[in-house]
């Protein structure tokens, strides 16, 4: 008589069930609390007078409940998970079969009570919860039911990393850029992960009111922004110097193409990243918190997107520049934002197979770029995006990464 196959784990699909009740309920108390919050200022316009003081003080206590409401549902999703990777871990080292008679297992002999690491996840019950990742150090656990804006978002790597964040359980992405083109790459994302996870804001990133808005927009309908790649970027390719051979006359770099590279390239990037660390400050503020601790949760991470050309590279003098100017930055915030709990790291790809690579030409690429790069093949937008990701999720990991490929440029 054949043997049945194990059922699906009855545990994990309870918790699955009550974790998304719990976050339907703590999404109608926001919202609740939120209508609450947009009615006081209205009211208060009416009223003007001695009650000002205080209506304007019930609207502050609003504001603060409607955060309050957002991180209550972020614990709750987080517990849930918790709970139903637990659940998963056991039920997988239970027979595979049911009816099948479980090994005889020999008494231990009495042992020393259990050690309790500091995050209060006990070190192991047979083995089996030591094999149950921290919710500090799991693999994608600074990713999952968090809330991603990605800066450049349309296509290549911007477009790739958006994808891996909604893939590893972000409970949003929000993909920024200027090209509307990003509406059709949000509906494949939601398409490919099953779920409406991808959110589109389309605008100028070096606008720092448009900035400000999509902070103010995604908080509202998502909740506190914890991931930011600002990926945007555009290049503006000359010699620094170019001599007429007719005319024997030297012209240097255009000032205007110089400064709208910086500006797209290292000014933007920065300030993404900065408002995202003001907002979780004022966040922690909000709850009493001050100077992040080692045994608190990471509250959020940066990722910059630098290139091998922060190295320097012929004709690209203020590409160079700015990807240069973002390793600075990056290992600035590390150290300033570190206090909110915050961490800031800058990738360094090498040639991408990018709609900006391929507009070099595929004779450039053949003979300036492949034959110096040791996989010989550009690089994919996907494998960027999986070491953005392992950055992100991983907390022990900062400073510079280099996905170059074996680059090696001639002198």
């Amino acid at each position: 008589m054949a043997a049945k196959e194990k059922p699906s784990n009855p545990y994990a699909e309870l918790f699955d069930t009550l974790r998304k009740s719990a976050s339907d309920g703590m999404r109608a108390q926001s919202k609740y609390l939120y209508d609450w919050s947009q009615f006081w200022p209205r009211n208060s316009e009416q009223r003007q007078g001695w009650l000002t003081p205080l209506l304007q003080m019930q609207h502050g206590w609003a504001d603060a409940m409607v955060n309050l409401a957002k991180n209550q549902q972020e614990l709750i999703d987080q517990q849930f998970d918790t709970a139903i990777r637990s659940f998963e871990a056991i039920w997988q080292r239970l027979p595979t079969q049911v009816g099948k008679p479980a090994p005889s297992v020999p008494t231990p002999a009495p042992a020393p009570a259990a050690v309790v690491p500091t995050n209060g996840t006990p070190a192991s019950v047979d083995g089996i919860l030591a094999e149950i990742p921290a919710y500090q150090t799991g693999g994608a656990t600074n990713i999952a039911q968090r809330v991603a804006i990605v800066t450049g978002a349309a296509s290549g790597i911007g477009a790739a990393v958006a994808h891996q964040l909604a893939s590893r359980g972000a409970r949003a992405v929000v993909l920024v850029d200027l090209s509307d083109k990003v509406n059709e790459t949000a509906e494949a994302i939601n398409k490919e992960v099953g779920r409406e996870v991808a959110d589109v804001m389309i605008g100028d990133t070096s606008d720092g009111e448009f900035r400000s808005r999509v902070f103010d927009e995604v908080s509202s309908r998502h909740g506190l922004v914890r991931i930011c790649v600002p990926a945007a970027g555009i290049t503006r390719d000359n010699l620094s110097v170019r001599l007429d051979k007719e005319t024997g006359k030297a012209s240097i770099y255009s000032i205007d193409d110089f400064r709208k590279v910086t500006e797209i390239n290292l000014i933007a990037p920065i300030y993404w990243a900065m408002e995202m660390v003001a907002r979780i400050a004022e966040d922690r503020r909000r709850r009493g918190l001050k100077r992040w601790e080692p045994d608190e949760p990471m509250e959020g991470a940066i990722v910059f997107l630098g290139s091998v050309s922060s190295q320097g590279n012929k004709g690209q003098i203020s590409y160079a520049v700015a990807k240069a100017g973002l390793e600075g930055a990056g290992a600035t915030l590390m150290k300033e934002a570190i206090y909110y709990g915050v961490r800031c790291g800058i990738i360094h790809p090498g040639f991408t197979d990018t709609p900006m690579a391929r507009a070099l030409g595929q004779e450039f690429l053949d003979k300036y770029v492949l034959p110096y790069t040791q996989l010989r093949r550009l690089i994919r937008p996907e494998e960027i995006a999986d070491a953005v990701c392992f950055m992100i999720s991983n907390s022990a990991v900062s400073g510079e990464l280099w996905a170059d490929a074996g680059w090696h440029p001639p002198a």
